[in-house]
């Protein structure tokens, strides 16, 4: 389950580098963040390329991808267009997954993908968080990010949303449209808003 983090300590955050927040799940303002603003700024560039290189080529543009996207096994085949991968180094794809047109993730958290993974059309995965309730906090643009980690043989159907810190078992299936807020178990059949358990399999 996603852990709740208190208001930030602005004092002691000012001391620590901004990645080492990042990695440890702290608050940072990524508006007052210049390094990170060009990361995201030179993946979006990079993204939008290889949606026109593989209008022509699809090879060519799946090939740059790979390049890209480092941590990601050779066989991974994902289709274009792809909408966004903000922090390219922080994906992780194992083996024989592939992954269907329109994939988004947002934002600087760890995302880890399993082996013969199949997930469809318009996934969207979201390791940003904002404060719930503090409206003051949210205006000044702080924000932790939650890693994301779904594991071998799952099966997303199009348009599934995951939300920050969330881990999925092995062998799942999310059905489409769902929204998946909290851990879910290995095998199982889970579908809705927030996504349930349909059945074990």
């Amino acid at each position: 389950m996603p852990k709740k983090l208190d208001e930030p300590d602005i004092e002691a955050l000012a001391k620590k580098p901004i990645f080492e927040k990042v990695a440890d799940g702290d608050w940072y303002q990524y508006g007052k963040e210049p390094q990170l603003q060009a990361i995201v700024k030179s993946s979006t560039q990079a993204i939008q390329k290889l949606n026109k290189i593989a209008i022509d080529d699809f090879d060519k543009a799946l090939k740059q991808l790979h390049e890209l996207v480092p941590h990601m096994a050779d066989d991974v085949e994902v289709y274009f267009p792809i909408t966004n991968i903000e922090y390219p180094d922080n994906l992780f794809i194992d083996q024989g997954t592939f992954i269907n047109l329109n994939f988004t993730i947002l934002s600087a958290g760890k995302i880890t993908i399993g082996k013969n993974c199949f997930l469809g059309p318009n996934t969207q995965l979201y390791t940003p968080n904002h404060h719930p309730n503090n409206k003051e906090l949210r205006r000044e643009g702080w924000q932790y990010d939650l890693p994301i980690t779904i594991g071998d043989d799952c099966w997303f159907g199009g348009s599934v949303i995951v939300l920050p810190g969330v881990t999925i078992g092995d062998n799942v299936v999310v059905g489409a449209g769902s929204v998946v807020t909290h851990d879910i178990p290995s095998n199982t059949v889970v579908a809705g808003n927030p996504a349930h358990i349909i059945r074990h399999v």
